[in-house]
């Protein structure tokens, strides 16, 4: 290990380093540089944008001056690259080095970029790299708590080496305190640095009536003036999406709150707005700014081949770039993300319409952001956004050193509820909460470094179960006062004259008001469902009916939307001349087609000849209207036989009629609530007690079951394959060691193990029905995966291990097709036309998950198979799939 710079050095240090500054620094930074100065490991939780990256090049330039070596790590790569080109101009290139899944660019030099997963896989195959580590830099270190990542930080923080410093740089957070003192317990003296002040303030606007309003002022208006739901929802008179979003672009260019991103949370949304703005023919940029956005991106996409630009709509991308707007979102193809974060970051593209994934660490700074919507789809629902997505978000808004202020602008909705809004606001920090738990390949490979018995208390020592132990002592005495109280009341029901009678009495009071509650949730969900069912028969053109509790109107479809099948929509012009979105749960009863009319074409925004034309058409079906909506009352409601039979037992009960019944109830009641609480409690503490160490000890179980694992002179230690699984990063780790020791992919061509290894681990975003291939070697291949999947599945079930293999053959044709050498516009038509959703960037996406694991395959597999696995990697990384950094 280097010896790092003494105190004695510090000042020269920080001078050298801070002269190049155009900036005083801020108070926070300067107490990060000493607790550097001071040798102290440091975790810093500052706003978005406040400048936690310079301290992170001080460690840098720390660790340079001493003669050791720093790795800077990051989320994800598209950052890691970002990073690299900055460190670069800092740091001279002969100084910096690159390592991600797709570059290893001067792995020796003495400040290296890295992905979080590389470090870690550094440090378990026990790196020569780490020999001379000085400084480890972990930025976005609140990655911690992604539920599908995060663990990969607590193996670095658990795992890394006690004599190199951690450097953890973090968005703000309400408990950063309880993470520095985890750091602290696990590595050692760790200064703790808290800012709550953006360099540049940040403004909270609501975008309503062509205005911008302070959105604390317009809640407090909203809730003096708000009116009734007929109001608020028939007599709103909103613009066109497509005119709106212009209308916003230009207010943000007249009051100068350009360049803006412009969140829409939709990939389809994103690409939909810049062909709107391009059929408004929208231009926000000078001559001379449209030539050098032309330069820009023909040298950036000059090694794509050309007809991979076709099949992109190239063209369609640059004269969006051209005329300064642009997409951002997870469909692209990284390469474009890339361009338009450049060009965005110059100033020459002026809005940019993002999904969220623009707000996960990328610096891409703008005068303005603004949320089309403060909620968003999570997979199962439209939710409110979290305190922890709208800061990271608006985060983005105000450039240091550029602007003298940042604006939020949030558009208003007819369902915007700005109380929540407000909240939002004055909660800019989110609790960080550890989504630590142990998997196959750590158990390995901590079992071999350190024993069961040592691995198992480093498990006990992770964030996850720092947090849960925190709460267990509050928790048991809240077990302890809740059992007193439940003691007390039962007491007092006994001398009230409650006995076992009594207990029988109540449970048939409990099990007709649960009969009750499921019979009426059956009924809603029967009356919802035949609304669904009715709305996705409706087409354009469609009169029908609307009915709302108490009044009903009719409406004509001007369009529907089935993106989200569970949750269908109706764009409706109403016989009272409110246009909108209708959903669900705004039928009181399923709409009945009394009619159709014909709609203008060409545009779908109505003028208002055509609406007034509409609206009188419908006045005509009325009548008809009314007598339908009578008897649409949906299905009969359904009876459940146990109901009639548990209110007959309660009644013919002896306490029915006993006039002590209520109060004698009311006593049970508040009992039974105590016990319940008890028993809730109580679970909890047990479940919570030891709970990842018992997790990997069932790990280590499975693991001895499955022969990764075998006793040597009285010490666990892994087996060959056991060897083969700690080769293995990913979440299907089992699965595919598996595969592997069995041979189940042995003997296939490059081609059929890229597209068995999709299955595994690359998924389309939506099911899809595959063809069996014509190989027959890949069909075999395939059948036999899926059956190590359901042995998989229950080896863990056995040892109360939740399953890991999911299996999804939908992109295997697709990386089969592009391994073979096929053409990605051939690809991309054929799976459209096999009804898998697939863009460009999700294929690019897929092919470098399954590059990463046949990379890995190609490490630790029999010399056949990992030769096979390596000829894939070299078919894979062609094209649009290689990451063309500029």
């Amino acid at each position: 290990m280097t010896t790092r710079s003494e105190p004695h050095d510090a000042g020269t240090l920080l001078e050298s380093f801070l002269q190049t500054e155009g900036f005083d620094p801020d108070p926070f930074q300067l107490e990060a540089f000493s607790a550097l100065d001071a040798g102290r490991n440091l975790l810093v939780s500052a706003p978005t944008g406040s400048g936690k990256t310079l301290i992170g090049e001080y460690a840098a330039h720390r660790s340079l001056s001493g003669g050791g070596r720093c790795f800077y790590t990051t989320p994800v790569k598209a950052l890691s690259n970002q990073k690299f080109r900055q460190f670069r101009h800092r740091f001279g290139p002969e100084n910096v080095g690159l390592l991600t899944g797709d570059h290893s660019i001067d792995a020796d030099a003495p400040v290296v970029v890295m992905t979080t997963e590389v470090l870690r896989n550094m440090i378990y195959a026990g790196s020569s790299a780490l020999h001379d580590l000085d400084c480890v830099v972990m930025d976005e270190i609140h990655y911690l708590g992604d539920r599908s990542r995060g663990v990969v930080w607590e193996e670095i923080i658990l795992t890394l080496d006690p004599a190199v410093r951690l450097v953890g740089l973090s968005a703000t957070l309400s408990n950063t305190e309880e993470l520095g003192d985890w750091i602290t317990e696990i590595r050692g003296d760790t200064a703790v640095v808290l800012s709550d002040v953006r360099p540049v303030p940040l403004a909270h606007m609501l975008y309503t009536d062509g205005d911008l309003v302070p959105i604390r002022a317009a809640a407090d208006h909203r809730r003096r003036s708000r009116g009734g739901y007929h109001d608020e929802r028939v007599a709103a008179r909103p613009r066109a999406q497509w005119a709106r979003r212009q209308d916003v672009i230009e207010k943000l260019d007249d009051d100068h709150l350009l360049p803006a991103i412009y969140f829409v949370f939709s990939r389809a949304g994103c690409d939909g707005a810049v062909s709107q703005m391009r059929r408004a023919r929208l231009r926000l940029t000078t001559g001379e700014e449209s030539r050098r956005i032309a330069a820009h991106v023909d040298a950036a996409c000059a090694q794509v081949p050309r007809h991979d630009l076709d099949a992109l709509d190239f063209t369609a991308f640059r004269a969006g770039l051209i005329s300064g707007i642009a997409a951002h979102h997870a469909g692209m193809l990284p390469l474009f993300r890339t361009v338009v974060e450049e060009l965005f970051s110059a100033g020459l593209i002026k809005v940019v319409f993002a999904t969220e994934t623009l707000a996960l660490g990328i610096h891409m700074p703008a005068r303005a952001v603004v949320l089309e919507k403060t909620t968003k789809f999570n997979g199962d629902t439209h939710a409110m956004l979290t305190s922890a997505e709208y800061s990271q978000i608006t985060g983005r808004a105000g450039r240091r050193g550029i602007d003298t202020k940042g604006t939020a602008v949030v558009l208003d909705q007819q369902d915007l509820d700005l109380d929540a809004l407000s909240a939002l606001v004055d909660t800019p920090r989110f609790p960080l909460l550890s989504a630590f738990t142990p998997d196959y390949s750590m158990a390995v490979n901590l079992v071999e470094q350190l024993g069961v018995a040592e691995a198992t208390s480093l498990i006990g020592r992770s964030f996850a179960q720092f947090q849960t132990d925190r709460t267990l002592v509050s928790r048991s005495r809240a077990v302890e006062r809740r059992t007193n109280e439940r003691d007390r009341i039962r007491a007092d029901l006994e001398e009230a004259g409650g006995d076992s009678q009594l207990d029988e009495y109540m449970s048939l009071r409990a099990d007709l008001s649960r009969l009750e509650k499921s019979s009426e949730k059956a009924t809603r969900d029967d009356r919802l469902e035949s609304v669904r069912a009715a709305m996705l028969k409706q087409t354009a053109g469609s009169v029908i009916t609307v009915g709302r509790k108490r009044f009903g109107m009719v409406a004509t479809v001007l369009q529907l939307r089935t993106d989200i099948p569970s949750d269908p929509a109706l764009l409706c012009l109403t016989d009272s001349g409110w246009t909108g979105w209708l959903r669900q749960q705004d039928f009181a009863a399923p709409p009945v087609p009394v009619g159709r009319v014909d709609l203008p074409r060409g545009r779908r925004k109505l003028d208002g000849r055509a609406k007034r034309a509409l609206v009188q058409r419908m006045e005509g079906l009325r009548g008809k209207a009314r007598g339908r909506m009578k008897n649409a009352g949906g299905k009969s409601v359904r009876k459940d036989p146990r109901l009639a039979a548990t209110r007959r037992a309660l009644r013919q009960h002896p306490l029915h009629e006993d006039p002590r019944i209520d109060r004698l109830a009311r006593l049970h009641e508040r009992w039974a609530r105590a016990a319940a609480d008890v028993d809730t409690l109580t679970a909890e503490v047990e479940a919570d007690a030891d709970s990842l160490a018992r997790r990997f000890r069932r790990i280590v179980d499975l693991l001895d079951h499955l022969g990764y694992l075998e006793k040597h002179e009285g010490e666990v230690r892994a087996t060959d394959t056991g060897h083969l699984l700690a080769g293995i990063h990913t979440e299907q780790d089992l699965f595919v060691a598996e595969c592997l020791r069995r041979g189940v992919w042995s003997g296939l061509d490059p081609a059929g193990l890229a597209a068995v290894i999709t299955g595994v681990v690359a998924h389309p975003r939506s099911d899809s029905a595959v063809r069996e291939p014509s190989d027959e070697l890949l069909r075999a291949a395939l059948a036999e995966t899926d059956r190590v999947a359901a042995d998989v599945t229950a080896a863990e079930k056995s040892h109360q291990l939740p399953p890991t293999p999911d299996l999804d053959a939908g992109l295997a044709p697709v990386l089969h097709h592009w391994v073979s050498g096929g053409a990605l516009s051939s690809i991309l038509a054929a799976s459209w036309q096999e009804g898998v959703e697939l863009t460009a960037g999700d294929f690019v996406r897929s092919a470098r998950l399954v590059v990463d694991v046949l990379a890995q395959v190609g490490q630790v597999a029999e010399p056949d198979l990992a030769r096979t696995a390596r000829s894939a990697v070299g078919s894979l990384r062609r094209g649009v799939v290689l990451d063309h950094m500029a």
